[in-house]
């Protein structure tokens, strides 16, 4: 199994340094909560220390409990196909971000490797999130403590997200928020890449069909690996 990684590992290297193909890690930013705790300051609001004129508020938090608590490594949080930020058990962080449509992708890592092009070792969630100035949203992650129907957020009279990752209403998240601390990636300005292409909305369309072939296949619990 060592020699497997090691093998794996080298390969991704050389992929990397070829720049050929788009690999999907977060080596270094991977440790959860049972490795690292988050040490970061206690949960307080933005409030008005943004531009809440021009860009819309996303806070991004998890929840404390002994699953999370337990976990050696933490799932990857991507916008636009990008990594922003790995959430730990009980921190929470937050982004500007300009109106528009994002998409957004958990991953979860395996030594800090979690993928190269439409290829995932593990993808947990996918949302699209379309978003407004001066308006604050909030998403929980939780993959064994769902919120409750009537704190959800709801478009078109249905909540928002894909499994662990939901969109909250702010009565919840300001509750869940107060215990939390902040992450050590985030704060920053976000601006929307626009909707995904015909070709990569085929390929997200493809890996959810294996991953709902594999749930079927399976009797045991899902624990979002």
């Amino acid at each position: 199994m060592i020699k497997i990684i090691l093998g794996f590992s080298c390969i991704v290297a050389c992929l990397l340094s070829t720049g050929c193909l788009k690999i999907y890690q977060s080596i270094g930013h991977n440790h959860g909560a049972y490795v690292a705790t988050v040490s970061g300051k206690q949960y307080e609001p933005v409030a008005n220390r943004w531009d809440y004129q021009n860009t819309a508020l996303l806070y991004v938090y998890r929840p404390n409990s002994q699953w999370a608590a337990d976990e050696i490594e933490s799932p990857s949080f991507y916008i636009d196909d990008e990594r922003v930020f790995n959430i730990r058990a009980n921190g929470y962080t937050w982004f500007e971000l300009a109106p528009g449509q994002y998409e957004i992708i958990m991953r979860r890592p395996l030594f800090g490797l979690e993928g190269i092009e439409s290829f995932d070792l593990k993808r947990i969630t996918q949302m699209s999130l379309q978003v407004e100035a001066d308006k604050v949203y909030y998403l929980r992650y939780s993959e064994i403590d769902p919120p409750a129907f009537e704190t959800q957020e709801l478009v078109d009279d249905a909540p928002v997200g894909d499994g662990p990752l939901q969109l909250v209403s702010t009565d919840l998240a300001h509750e869940e928020l107060t215990i939390t601390r902040m992450l050590p990636e985030g704060g920053g300005f976000i601006k929307s890449q626009g909707p995904l292409t015909e070709d990569e909305l085929e390929e997200v369309f493809d890996s959810r069909v294996i991953d709902v072939e594999e749930e079927e296949d399976s009797n045991t619990m899902k624990w979002w690996w």
